[in-house]
């Protein structure tokens, strides 16, 4: 992580900066941090943070772990918290400090998602991916969906980083019940609240239409927080899709992601709690 010397002004972050004071201090550390949001905060969040307070904390995700931090700041017109993080230098995977026997005897163990159980992002880069390569060869079909937690930086910030944890396993668990057989149907965390599902065999029309349902169905609130637990409501953005939509010689893992994704953030650019299915025209 790179060091920054830090000015008088953005150290103490005095109350009653402006807005424009916390919008020049994210530009300039963003060319410290790889990743630096700015999020404002309701007046329910005035309780459960200090001023000046930094929480720090280190999550691993993409190959790397990162340390974040996180602190609440006080502008002319009201709260805001601003998140940084960065990957730690010279980390490696558990996986890069094993032996061949070693990592055959924790495979599964690497292949699940620490937090959740679920299938993780190394499971569908290697051990699913060659399987649809595989699936895609031979003439046949899959569709996949990306679910993301709306807003999870605002639900973060609100009722911490447990409560979060809590939500985040509360909506894996609810797809699992219908996305969880590994020779066909994969519930994958990939990230944070972003979960990853595919499913052989099935159409973009066949997956969405299940997808509703389900989501129509699905208690959306869960008990979480610590100490004094409260009933957390939350909403789900969803951007299905199917290879067989895709071109001639682009019917790959990577072109049914993009497409996904791209729906993705369809959805939340609607305004979240939404499932987009089909590109507008």
């Amino acid at each position: 992580m790179k060091k920054v010397r830090r000015t008088a002004g953005e150290t103490t972050m005095k109350k009653g900066c402006t807005v424009q004071d916390l919008q020049k201090l994210a530009e300039a550390l963003q060319a410290v941090f790889d990743d630096v949001s700015v999020v404002e905060l309701p007046p329910e969040c005035e309780d459960h943070w200090q001023d000046d307070a930094m929480q720090v904390s280190y999550e691993q995700g993409g190959g790397q772990v990162s340390c974040v931090l996180r602190r609440r700041v006080q502008t002319d017109r009201g709260s805001y918290g601003i998140q940084m993080s960065a990957p730690l230098a010279g980390n490696t995977l558990p996986e890069d400090r094993m032996t061949e026997r070693e990592r055959e005897l924790v495979r599964e163990d690497l292949n699940r998602d620490f937090l959740t159980g679920a299938y993780n992002r190394r499971y569908i880069e290697t051990v699913f991916r060659q399987k649809l390569d595989k699936i895609l060869s031979e003439g046949g079909q899959a569709a996949a969906a990306l679910v993301s937690l709306d807003e999870a930086d605002r639900l973060r910030y609100t009722h911490g980083q447990p409560a979060l944890d809590q939500i985040v396993c509360t909506i894996v668990n609810q797809w699992k019940k219908h996305y969880d057989l590994p020779c066909s149907r994969v519930v994958c965390r990939l990230h944070g609240g972003i979960l990853l599902i595919v499913c052989e065999g099935m159409t973009v029309e066949q997956l969405g239409a299940e997808i509703r349902q389900y989501y129509e169905e699905m208690p959306c609130d869960c008990i979480a927080g610590t100490g004094m637990m409260s009933r957390v409501a939350f909403t789900l953005s969803i951007g299905v899709a199917g290879t067989a939509e895709l071109p001639e010689g682009q019917r790959s893992w990577e072109g049914l992601y993009h497409l996904c994704d791209k729906r993705l953030c369809a959805a939340v650019a609607d305004g979240g709690d939404c499932i987009r299915t089909a590109d507008e025209v």
